[in-house]
């Protein structure tokens, strides 16, 4: 058996799995893939930091630019953006949210065949919202106020803006 240091790092990719069958992440801007997913020193410039604090303790989290997308397509055959389902990509007047545009930069670095998954927006599955530091119940739950084309069509051949 190879040791951990003798393998190389197409051992790590999925892209030719079987038909029908797909294997991705939630995330893909994980720092912490230098190395395995990511290429070392390719990314350092772009890196972000952002303190978080749990409880007593502080850590720092490391995202990696968009442009990393393209490498992790290398990789994995799909995606699932998770951050939809904080803010849905249209807002309420049809305008794009700030999460379009993310997902405009993400389309600009795949390639045909690279596939995301979109999460679909809280305001629409979740039976209760969390407003003012409490849970309360969502009344647009599973009421349609979005259209099933809000999650069919890519949104940038929608009728928001490029």
């Amino acid at each position: 058996m190879a040791k951990a240091s003798e393998t190389s790092s197409k051992n790590f990719q999925f892209r030719d799995l079987r038909q029908n069958l797909f294997i991705g992440t939630a995330s893909d801007r994980y720092a912490g893939w230098i190395g395995q997913i990511y290429s070392a020193g390719r990314y350092e410039k772009g890196i972000t930091r952002r303190s978080h604090k749990v409880g007593q303790k502080t850590f720092t989290e490391e995202t990696l630019p968009v442009e990393s997308v393209a490498e992790y397509f290398e990789h994995f055959p799909i995606l699932e953006i998770d951050y939809t389902f904080y803010r849905p990509l249209l807002e309420s007047k049809g305008s794009p949210s700030p999460n379009f545009h993310v997902l405009k930069s993400y389309r600009q670095q795949m390639n045909k065949g690279d596939l995301v998954l979109l999460k679909a927006p809280q305001l629409v599955i979740a039976r209760k919202l969390r407003r003012g530091g409490a849970f309360v119940e969502n009344e647009n739950y599973l009421n349609g106020i979005f259209s099933p084309s809000s999650f069919t069509s890519p949104p940038w051949r929608s009728s928001a803006p490029a």
